[in-house]
């Protein structure tokens, strides 16, 4: 793993940026009239994303090949050899929480397959911008001989976290209507299983590949296969939100 130092002061920057839009999503759920017309869902995925990120970002940081500076000021914790700073658990929050949220929020009053394919590319999108401002500022980046890394962070890794995160919103479609009252706080476990289990499936190819220093022609076929298979997960998340709740 390439050792870097801290990049300062821009890790405060972005940690400030990733606050900003935090508190912005948690700002339109307490003012408006989402809080009271659907309770404390939000929060809870919020805290439930952003603690699956302690329990996953280590490990994919290292069969994905993904460095962060060892010694870092805004560090959270350490494990399995990785640095993890604030700015990723918060910003597990708001892109995964709060992107799946407002997946739901839109699944509820069904969806045809043109909205879903131009949503699926805005979130791959919106993933690649973040990940990729990560790398610019030398902040956090991939390494190794990773496929689809033209200009700013690999397109697979975006699928796969864009994936991510319709997966979570098609679970919090089928499982809100059941979950009142103190039932609710099973959101704070279901962000690590659809996460994790996304991660680890579609990433599949492309983590052997990277980790068995396959040809690089062989690396890229893994890759496409990896970005195929988040196309059937999101496919499939289609037929579950195609028709109103």
């Amino acid at each position: 793993m390439p050792i870097h130092v801290a990049a300062q002061p821009a890790g405060w920057i972005f940690l400030i940026g990733t606050l900003l839009i935090l508190s912005s999503i948690l700002a339109w759920w307490a003012i408006g009239g989402e809080r009271r017309e659907r309770g404390w869902a939000l929060p809870f995925v919020f805290v439930g994303t952003a603690l699956s990120a302690v329990v996953i970002e280590p490990i994919f940081d290292n069969t994905l090949l993904y460095w962060y500076p060892p010694v870092n000021e805004l560090a959270f914790f350490r494990g399995f050899e990785r640095t993890i700073p604030w700015y990723v658990p918060l910003g597990y929050a708001w892109f995964f929480g709060g992107t799946a949220y407002l997946l739901a929020r839109r699944f509820e009053r069904g969806i045809t397959s043109t909205t879903l394919w131009t949503l699926f590319a805005g979130v791959v999108v919106i993933d690649w911008l973040a990940v990729s401002i990560c790398e610019w500022l030398n902040l956090s980046a991939f390494y190794g001989s990773q496929p689809f890394h033209l200009f700013g962070s690999p397109l697979w890794f975006s699928f796969c976290d864009a994936t991510g995160a319709f997966v979570l919103a098609g679970a919090l479609h089928m499982l809100l209507p059941h979950l009142a009252g103190t039932r609710r706080l099973w959101l704070l476990i279901v962000p690590l299983f659809t996460y994790g289990a996304t991660l680890g499936s579609t990433t599949a190819p492309v983590t052997i590949a990277l980790n068995s220093g396959w040809p690089m022609v062989a690396t890229w076929m893994a890759g496409a296969a990896t970005m195929v298979l988040c196309m059937i997960a999101v496919h499939t998340v289609g037929l579950i939100a195609a028709r109103p709740r």
